[in-house]
């Protein structure tokens, strides 16, 4: 049976359509195979960190020598860099996608002209490559890595409470130094110290203070200098402290005393010259109770038939608590208390009659 004209007609358009989409879908896949694998480039920004080879050493300084959009030739190189990438567009696009910043180090021998693109610097995917690095070219300088001892010297200020002062060469800290670690240059020039935390002594009114404080690095702009391992970051600070003394001089009643069975006929120095010297307000004290009579020097006194003596000054004494705190007995200088007679009213009675 001959097949009908109609049904060639259809089978010849059907035939050629199914061709042609079969052609057009290789067509998409060979453009899209081709698309993917052709080489693409993409500018990302990154950052590379420069390190010294030796572990003794330490980048010191690092400043850009060749630039076109970064930075200028001297400017600090921070570690901030423009990055031209290449590659086949779906991998370079997969690693893109996958890597939020490019960052790379960079290992150098020593101080000098560092190259970065030719420094093998990020670790790239196979058929990934650097094209250009901005800055490409840095000025580097490396430093040997040294530990140094330095003396800690307290930061002290404030004025301490009225009659009070610092005594000189009162202030000493525990331990006295600290060894620091960093750049040799730095470490044994003038520029670094080591300082105690601000230490207030403002109204302080005691003979000794003492405190635990924290240790501050001076004169270090380029942050590679610390307390090297081993050190303390605190220390112990002691501060001594002296009365601010005041002197002052009065004449100052003497009184005997006697056991009370014994009558004496007593002939000696009613007054004497006394200094003190001490905190001004209890200088100050004393002078008013001299005045109202509530300080005054005691003696005691027995028979001497007669004959003068001088009274030793460690017999001397005064109504306990007359003299004002803030002035201690040693203090207390007296002139010499001169006594010409002490003998028993009996004899005395005697002696008139003969």
């Amino acid at each position: 049976m001959k097949t009908p004209l109609k049904v060639h007609v259809i089978e010849f358009f059907i035939g050629n359509t199914r061709n042609k989409l079969t052609s057009l879908l290789f067509a998409v896949v060979v453009w899209a195979f081709a698309f993917g694998n052709t080489g693409h480039e993409e500018n990302v920004e990154g950052f590379i960190l420069v390190q010294p080879q030796g572990k003794d050493q330490v980048v010191v300084k690092q400043e850009i020598a060749q630039s076109r959009l970064v930075g200028q030739t001297g400017d600090p190189f921070t570690g901030r860099c423009r990055i031209s990438i290449s590659g086949p567009r779906n991998v370079l696009t997969r690693y893109l996608d996958s890597t939020e910043r490019l960052n790379g180090t960079i290992q150098i021998e020593g101080s000098g002209r560092v190259d970065l693109i030719g420094g093998n610097v990020f670790d790239l995917p196979s058929g990934l490559s650097i094209k250009a690095i901005d800055p490409s070219w840095l000025n580097v300088i490396v430093d040997q890595v040294v530990k140094v001892e330095i003396e800690v010297k307290p930061l002290i200020s404030g004025t301490p409470g009225q009659g009070f002062v610092l005594f000189p060469g009162g202030i000493t800290t525990e331990p006295r130094s600290v060894f620091l670690k960093g750049p040799r240059e730095l470490l044994e020039g003038d520029s670094i110290g080591v300082f105690t935390q601000e230490i207030d002594i403002a109204g302080s009114a005691t003979e000794k203070l003492e405190q635990t404080v924290a240790l501050v690095i001076t004169g270090d702009d380029t942050g590679l200098v610390s307390i090297a391992s081993g050190s303390p970051s605190e220390v112990v600070v002691r501060l001594e402290f002296q009365p601010n003394l005041t002197q002052a001089q009065a004449e100052v009643s003497v009184r005997y005393i006697v056991d009370e069975e014994i009558d004496l006929d007593i002939r000696g120095d009613r007054t004497i010259k006394v200094s003190v010297s001490g905190i001004e307000d209890a200088v100050r004290e004393w002078e008013k109770r001299v005045q109202q009579g509530t300080f005054y020097l005691l003696v005691k006194v027995t028979d001497t038939e007669g004959q003068n003596r001088n009274v030793p000054t460690e017999e001397v004494r005064w109504i306990e608590g007359s003299l004002p705190d803030g002035i201690s007995r040693d203090q207390v200088k007296l002139e010499r208390i001169i006594l010409y007679s002490a003998q028993l009213l009996k004899a005395v009675r005697e002696d008139e009659q003969q």
